[in-house]
């Protein structure tokens, strides 16, 4: 009789657990988890949206004091692993991944593989932040009052990319997560030393969206410290016509005469 009480009183805590169990599991599934800095500033650009496109493109005009260094038509995969330029005066840049290939015009222009990355990677940056090789301190503060903005610093894995020595401080609109502006280092052709000692920064303005996702159709070009964040405004860029297209990997052919750079 003894055995037989223990027994049903086993079974009965066996019902009882099984039955609770799914609760149990629920409250765990349930309980939120914190974004991160990049996350917030991917869905607040609308990241998984854009992945299910295949290529953007997009006119961008872009002037440093007061001289016009770039005047071209941008495709570029959502991915960002192959681009092509058309610059206004019809030369033409492509790029596959790490290679570039120019038009003959283009061979001895020291400047192409800059214009290559440069303004694709600011059109693209929303998307990039989580890239392989992305290291990120969320923890960082600027010494400059930012009570309008959320910060981060972005910086990189050894040879990751053409420049891993570069850094990138994010500034975030606080309540909407967008993009505000981007502190950042250019090291390509310069040691890092250098670099730091110019920073500048770009500002994103004017979204637009874009089959429901929000691009910033006008850039300025800002010098920045981190004492006093921005100053002296110093170049700007208007991004015109943008726009999704399809079948671009299908229509990608580089010409055979072009130049591998």
């Amino acid at each position: 009789m003894k055995k037989t009480i223990i027994t049903v009183f086993a079974s009965l805590l066996l019902v009882v657990s099984c039955k609770k169990a799914p609760e149990v599991k629920k409250q765990i599934e349930e309980k939120p988890v914190e974004k991160t800095f990049a996350q917030k500033i991917e869905i607040a650009h609308e990241k998984d949206t854009f992945l299910t496109k295949e290529a953007v493109q997009f006119d961008a005009v872009i002037e440093f004091g007061g001289n016009e260094i770039f005047d071209a038509t941008v495709t570029v995969s959502t991915t960002s692993d192959i681009a092509k330029i058309t610059y206004k005066n019809g030369d033409e840049i492509y790029v596959n991944k790490e290679n570039i290939f120019v038009s003959p015009s283009l061979k001895d222009n020291p400047g192409v593989r800059f214009h290559a990355y440069t303004w694709s990677y600011f059109f693209l940056y929303p998307y990039k932040l989580s890239d392989q090789g992305t290291k990120w301190n969320n923890d960082f503060k600027t010494k400059e009052a930012t009570q309008n903005f959320d910060t981060a610093k972005l910086t990189f894995e050894a040879n990751i990319g053409d420049a891993p020595d570069d850094w990138y401080i994010v500034y975030t609109n606080k309540k909407t997560h967008l993009l505000e502006h981007v502190a950042y280092i250019v090291t390509s052709g310069k040691t890092k030393a250098a670099a730091e000692a110019d920073p500048h920064a770009i500002k994103y303005e004017d979204y637009k969206l874009i089959d429901g996702i929000p691009f910033a159709s006008n850039w300025g070009y800002y010098e920045w410290t981190l004492d006093n964040g921005l100053s002296k405004k110093i170049g700007s860029a208007k991004i015109t016509n943008i726009h999704f297209v399809e079948g671009f990997r299908k229509d990608f052919a580089i010409p055979e005469n072009y130049i591998k750079k």
